[in-house]
């Protein structure tokens, strides 16, 4: 706010205002004051100025230190602006007392008075104004992280989706169930099941920013049971959670994500299984880990991708950003759990410590 342009036209139409102001009220009538009236209306532009872009200055410097807690922004500011009042109240009132009141400063205690007093009302004026510009900038700023979090989100279900209802992955799937039904109707049954239940949590996740772990583990197993049918004894599935985990909660779809760049970006054969474990022994995290024997032809920016889109997604959550680990062995990504906090009026989220 106090870098507006043609600023110093609002510095001067201030300054006079605060001036008629004063005439309005026959402060110079009430009390003896000695300095010419166009003197002290040369004061008040002048000390308008001082105030003005003293706190820009000052709103400057606050800005490069980062803060993000607004009501802390505001302490800084509000603190800051007052000493900057004070400094310049006192340097100017007591350089034009001085020259046409009295060189003794007993003389200007009353004058100093009542120019701080009114210093003092337009440096709160100008602060409230920029207060109430902050917020609205700080609003604007909340509209568009969760505009962008809806984005972010959106995105990941739909690439989630997508990679899932892709020629391949058909294709896939209905070659896996075209051998099953001849050979064993039961499990082309139960294929088919899983299958639908696949499809129907991808549908339903995006209408949820975070999930119960249980229930992500539930459309996980269904998930890999198509995998595991698909490759057989190439894939080494390992899933252990410890009992206090299954009721936090993560973002929809981040396992399944997780599982997924493991299966894309390495050799899956019998004679070299894949194994993936999922576990979280502490509660506090959940970690997706897998032997490394990547392929040949390997889409490095889409991991980047499906990876920065989890993070991201944790982030607008107030959360600690995801790890990932490589060695020339193993790759692991670990994601952390987010517990509601109920109190009685709502639900906050809280990271497990």
């Amino acid at each position: 706010m106090f870098s507006i342009r043609n600023r110093f036209v609002y510095m001067i139409l201030l300054g006079l205002y605060s001036f008629l102001n004063t005439l309005l009220v026959e402060a110079f009538d009430h009390y003896p004051i000695s300095t010419p009236k166009s003197v002290i209306l040369a004061l008040f532009v002048l000390v308008v100025i001082g105030i003005w872009e003293g706190n820009r200055l000052w709103d400057n410097y606050i800005s490069e230190k980062n803060i993000k807690e607004f009501w802390k922004r505001i302490a800084y500011n509000f603190t800051g602006s007052i000493l900057i009042t004070s400094f310049i109240t006192l340097v100017l009132g007591g350089i034009v007392c001085y020259l046409t009141v009295s060189s003794r400063w007993q003389d200007w205690v009353l004058s100093m008075k009542l120019f701080l007093m009114v210093c003092f009302r337009i440096n709160l004026f100008l602060n409230t104004i920029h207060i109430i510009y902050l917020y609205h900038l700080q609003l604007e700023h909340s509209y568009k992280e969760v505009e962008n979090y809806k984005k972010i989100s959106t995105q990941a279900q739909l690439q989630s989706l997508k990679n899932q209802v892709n020629p391949h992955f058909l294709f896939n799937n209905l070659s896996v169930l075209s051998a099953l039904i001849p050979t064993d109707a039961n499990a082309s049954v139960e294929f088919v099941r899983q299958f639908s239940r696949v499809y129907r949590y991808l549908l339903k996740s995006h209408e949820k920013e975070i999930i119960e772990l249980s229930e992500e583990l539930n459309f996980i197993e269904s998930y890999l049971y198509l995998l595991k049918t698909r490759f057989q004894t190439g894939l080494v599935i390992n899933i252990q959670i410890s009992p206090s985990g299954l009721s936090a909660y993560i973002v929809p779809v981040s396992l399944q994500m997780l599982v997924e760049n493991a299966i894309k970006h390495n050799v899956i054969a019998k004679s070299k299984p894949l194994h993936i474990d999922i576990f979280s022994a502490d509660g506090a995290s959940v970690t997706v880990k897998n032997n490394l024997q990547r392929k040949i032809v390997d889409e490095e920016e889409s991991t980047k991708l499906g990876l920065s889109n989890i993070s991201k997604r944790y982030e607008f959550l107030g959360q600690k950003g995801i790890l990932i680990e490589e060695t020339n062995e193993q790759f692991s990504v670990t994601i952390p759990l987010i517990r509601l906090k109920k109190t009685v009026f709502s639900s906050e989220i809280e990271r497990i410590d």
